[in-house]
């Protein structure tokens, strides 16, 4: 490719046919000088034709090249690290893109920020995402605020697509997707790299368009969400451990946070066929398992004033049956913005 990139662009795709294109193009179609940009897609494992459009992209375009790892998301994301060449790396998932003029704001960006990580609004189906209405800058003296707030609001933060992370700081410190991890994986990836953020940005730019899939691993019922959250948040607190005493505080939200999404998610999910009791019964198990129970004896009751925190409320208050009903509602209301 001659001059390295300024920004690498990871597509892990399996079995994307029908949308990956949709994806590539959101990156080629904006780029005027396509040497400032590589875009890697790391196919793995797929069962339809996603090689032979992949294949293409990278027969008829020179920035573009095609990879294969091993199955699973974040084998895909870690082939794609190691073969950028890019001073930036941009996760992109092959069912998103990237909303116009976006390229322009992160080659800019890119060339004249000197963090390690830039986080971006972005859309949600059709709703916009503020994380900012106003560009943010943090530095050593502050830093400590965002890590804290991308903990204490996981669902907005806590994903690694629509953000772009200094190469030299993930590489120089082996920051790595976890292959044993099946939920949470992208956010154990921001955790490990929190460690090592010495300067961060928020943009009021809107970069990422997120496509809300019904079908998605965490909309499915498969009795396996608690198993593999819980991994997820062992994983993830050794390395909040060796930070910065503050965090470990807001990664008590972010726990909580978890058990909000398990509970919708699965226990009291539209698809979990169970009866009343039996979701019951898995709650009140579930309260009981020590990482969740240490962050529900943790937080006061005056901290869950907010929507998000009703569930936890009532769970600190033993109202199981409430809590059961709350997440039903919600989970019929994701249902229907995914409709």
């Amino acid at each position: 490719m001659g001059n390295k990139p300024l920004i690498s662009f990871v597509i892990p795709a399996h079995n994307a046919s029908q949308t990956v294109g949709r994806t590539v193009n959101s990156i080629i179609s904006q780029c005027d000088d396509s040497k400032k940009i590589e875009i890697i897609i790391v196919e793995n494992t797929s069962t339809d034709n996603t090689n032979e459009i992949c294949e293409k992209f990278a027969r008829e375009n020179d920035n573009v090249s095609f990879y294969h790892s091993e199955k699973g998301v974040s084998n895909a994301r870690n082939k794609g690290i190691a073969v950028a060449e890019g001073e930036w790396l941009f996760f992109i998932d092959a069912d998103d893109y990237l909303l116009p003029d976006s390229i322009a704001h992160l080659l800019t960006d890119a060339q004249k920020m000197d963090d390690d990580l830039i986080i971006y609004n972005y859309q949600s189906g059709n709703s916009r995402i503020y994380l900012t209405d106003n560009n943010i800058s943090f530095n050593e003296d502050n830093v400590l605020a965002i890590k804290e707030k991308m903990l204490k609001n996981p669902t907005k933060f806590m994903t690694v697509w629509g953000k772009l992370f200094r190469k030299s700081t993930v590489i120089e410190n082996d920051v790595k997707f976890n292959p044993e991890l099946v939920l949470s994986e992208d956010s154990d990836f921001i955790i490990q790299a929190c460690e090592f953020i010495k300067n961060a940005s928020i943009r009021s730019d809107f970069i990422y368009h997120y496509s809300i899939n019904k079908d998605s691993t965490v909309h499915q019922v498969d009795g396996k969400k608690i198993l593999n959250y819980t991994k997820a948040l062992e994983v993830s607190e050794k390395t909040i451990l060796r930070q910065e005493p503050d965090l470990a505080k807001a990664y008590n939200s972010y726990i909580l946070m978890h058990l909000n999404l398990i509970m919708v998610h699965e226990i009291f999910a539209i698809q979990n066929g169970q009866r009343w009791f039996a979701k019951l019964k898995s709650l009140k198990s579930l309260v009981k398992s020590p990482i969740f129970a240490r962050a529900l004896n943790t937080i006061k009751i005056y901290e869950c004033r907010s929507g998000r925190m009703i569930p936890i409320l009532l769970l600190k208050l033993r109202l199981y049956n409430l809590t059961g009903i709350l997440c039903k509602i919600r989970d019929y209301q994701n249902n229907a913005k995914a409709n």
